[in-house]
């Protein structure tokens, strides 16, 4: 074997195979521009029961190579089979049919020396047909062509198909017309007349990974090659079309929003409703080929890995604590620290059999082994690091450090110490029924609440405009301290607003109705910084008035803080509320508005989120009415999603972006506040988070 036949033996560069012909075989590219075969030697069958069937494999200096089935049909099959001493052939195959699409064969690359092979009745050898070229192709693994070549004993005459469960024998013309003839379907089977399960994926990012994939998800239909839309891909579509590819059960993560790029031409699915077991996506029952309504900005991409993990703690001062190892494809590794968190350090120390508090730390350095090209994004809910997302780093982030976390087996230390800072008498509103008040009480879609519904609301307002102009809403959480989106505060400073309490009609000036000007504020130091409003959180001091900060009444009370480890898809009775105009271009409301909301998926705001997958993180948690329009409108920002649990309202998110006033039915992104309680601690005592 030649230097160049072992490289092209072995080399998994199928891409490059092209560009080597044409590099160092010129006398062959120009006789493939003359014809597709001319430098073909030996043909042979492989995987069948006998001579007369099997892949078709082809020589060519030495190397055996396959045809890819795009556009091989009868004609040259019989061209095929002519060649190995049979009159005709019996039928062609496709999809790989004589061999095992195995994971490993699905994941390798194959050498395909002809494609589109195109004989016409003239030609004599299939060496004469035309085709893309000595070498080019755009076929994946299982794209592999065969024949059944004709016997004396085939059950048919030439030019006829034999069924596959009878002995009825239909004419060729027949064949993949789309309407089935003979009585088991076997004309129009689809591993006879489609691309089944042909997947590619394309990236253009680096993955240090071994054994795991990423990239945008190509797939093939009809022999043509196009992408899949994001809109409603659920982890059961991503689990299948990870097996598709020679992924077994593992990590899968979908990325929305054309996350590693668009694609070009054919979107050829969306919304496949896979129930997780099938083989490919052709086979899930919403597979419904052509019929989409997306762009290729909603193109979809997917991570796929099944090698295992492992985790591990070292170089800390005690077992339950310093750098995190990740064993990946049989590698220790770490991960990156940037946007490493408590939530992921949850799952992390869970995984080492700890159930307690969890806090994430940064360890300066670099460990021995790789750098993982990977950034956690864990909820906290999940049981191991597989269940959460990731976001790729492409290798960018050496320099922020490693991940370290610090494990404990008991829990609640925090959430103890949060409530040691603020008022126990939280998120209990007065009962307005008994205020002798008219129930008035309108967030896009929403009611005019009571005047004693929400209140720790607040309106951010302009300073120095008479009236004072709304710019947001916050939460009080305590007698000086307020919570809102960071987002508020991104043209404005503190000294041009005031924090406005007790206000229910915005057009006159109530007895309960007080302005404080801001002492101090807090945005969150990452606000921002890696995408579009990640860690949308400022905490805010209100000036004191005689020594005293904000005073309680029956409309001026402060909202409870979740406590750590909640799930937000337990929540109910969940309200958004705030004085942002109704309808789009609209005035800010006289009263504050409030909507019902529910807890939804993740993935249906980070396929609607502007950079999707890029941009959407667990930094957020996504809430709306699918049956209803119920947005919330530009002034909302900042305003509580309040939840009812155990009698008391709870701030667990707050308004950070969306489709302001949409008229459509879409879901809103809030600041996901279980993600910040020890940033909150650290603001409100600082120097005492150590301790926790």
């Amino acid at each position: 074997m030649t230097a160049l036949q072992s490289f092209l033996r072995h080399s998994p560069l199928t891409w490059a195979v092209p560009l080597l012909l044409a590099l160092l075989l010129p006398s062959v590219k120009a006789q493939v521009q003359r014809s597709g075969g001319g430098n073909v030697g030996r043909v042979r069958l492989s995987g069948g029961r006998g001579p007369h069937e099997g892949n078709v494999e082809v020589e060519v200096g030495g190397v055996w190579g396959f045809i890819c089935d795009d556009g091989f049909g009868f004609r040259e099959a019989d061209l095929l089979c002519r060649d190995l001493g049979y009159e005709h052939a019996e039928t062609f195959t496709r999809n790989n049919h004589f061999g095992a699409n195995t994971a490993e064969w699905r994941r390798s690359s194959v050498r395909f020396w002809l494609d589109r092979l195109n004989c016409s009745p003239d030609d004599i050898s299939f060496r004469d047909c035309s085709s893309r070229g000595l070498g080019l192709h755009d076929c994946g693994p299982t794209e592999v062509a065969g024949v059944v070549c004709r016997r004396p004993e085939s059950q048919c005459e030439p030019q006829l198909f034999p069924c596959a469960s009878s002995s009825s024998c239909i004419s060729r013309d027949r064949v993949c017309d789309q309407t089935p003839d003979c009585s088991d379907n076997s004309d129009e089977a689809a591993e006879l007349c489609q691309d089944v399960g042909v997947t590619r994926l394309r990236s253009n990012t680096a993955l240090n990974i071994p054994g795991a994939t990423v990239g945008t998800v190509f797939v093939k239909h009809q022999q043509e090659w196009g992408t899949v839309c994001d809109d409603n891909f659920f982890a059961t579509d991503a689990k299948v079309l990870c097996r598709n590819l020679g992924y077994g059960s593992g990590w899968t993560v979908a990325f929305a929003q054309a996350y590693l790029g668009q694609g070009q031409g054919k979107i050829w699915l969306q919304e496949p409703g896979c129930r997780g077991n099938e083989e490919w996506l052709g086979q899930c029952p919403g597979s419904d080929w052509d019929v989409t309504n997306c762009e290729h900005r909603e193109d979809l991409a997917v991570f796929c890995y099944d090698g295992g993990m492992e985790v591990r703690l070292k170089g800390g001062r005690t077992q339950s604590s310093g750098q995190l190892e990740v064993k990946l494809g049989g590698k220790w590794g770490t991960i990156c620290h940037t946007r490493f968190d408590d939530l992921d350090a949850q799952v992390a120390c869970r995984m080492l059999g700890y159930h307690g508090q969890a806090q994430a730390q940064r360890v300066v350095g670099r460990g021995p082994g790789p750098m993982w090209h990977l950034l956690l994004d864990c909820l906290g809910t999940e049981k191991d690091l597989q269940g959460c997302r990731i976001r790729l780093n492409n290798g960018t982030c050496s320099s922020t450090g490693m991940a370290g976390v610090t494990c404990s087996h008991s829990g609640g230390q925090l959430d103890a110490a949060l409530r040691s800072l603020l008022p126990a008498d939280c998120g209990q509103p007065e009962d307005a029924s008994r205020q002798f008040l008219t129930k008035l009480a309108k967030v896009r879609s929403g009611k005019v609440p009571s005047r004693f519904d929400a209140p720790w609301l607040v309106s951010l307002r302009s300073a120095r405009q008479e009236g004072g102009r709304l710019t947001c809403g916050g939460s009080i959480i305590s007698e000086d301290y307020v919570v809102t989106a960071a987002h508020c505060l991104r043209y404005v400073g503190r000294l041009n607003l005031v924090v406005r309490v007790g206000d229910y009609n915005s057009d006159f000036d109530e007895e309960t109705e007080e302005d404080y000007f801001i002492d101090k504020v807090w945005q969150h130091e990452e606000f921002d910084r890696l995408s579009f409003n990640d860690n949308d959180i400022a905490l805010l001091k209100v000036q004191r008035k005689n020594g005293r900060g904000i005073r309680f009444g029956p409309r001026v009370r402060p909202i409870c803080l979740p406590r750590v480890g909640d799930d937000y898809d337990d929540l109910e009775s969940c309200t958004v509320i705030g004085w942002g105009p109704t309808f789009y271009l609209g005035k800010p409301a006289a009263r504050p508005s409030e909507a019902q909301v529910r807890i939804v998926g993740d993935h249906l705001c980070e396929e609607q989120f502007t950079g999707g997958a890029r941009n959407y993180t667990s930094s957020f948690v996504c809430a709306g009415d699918p049956a209803n329009f119920v947005n919330s409108c530009k002034g909302d920002s900042g305003g509580p999603l309040a939840c009812r649990v155990n009698g008391r309202s709870t701030l667990y998110g707050m308004v950070s972006s969306g489709f302001s006033c949409s008229l459509v039915r879409s879901p809103d992104s809030f600041t996901r506040v279980t993600k910040y309680l020890r940033w909150l601690y650290e603001k409100l005592a600082p120097g005492r988070s150590s301790l926790l």
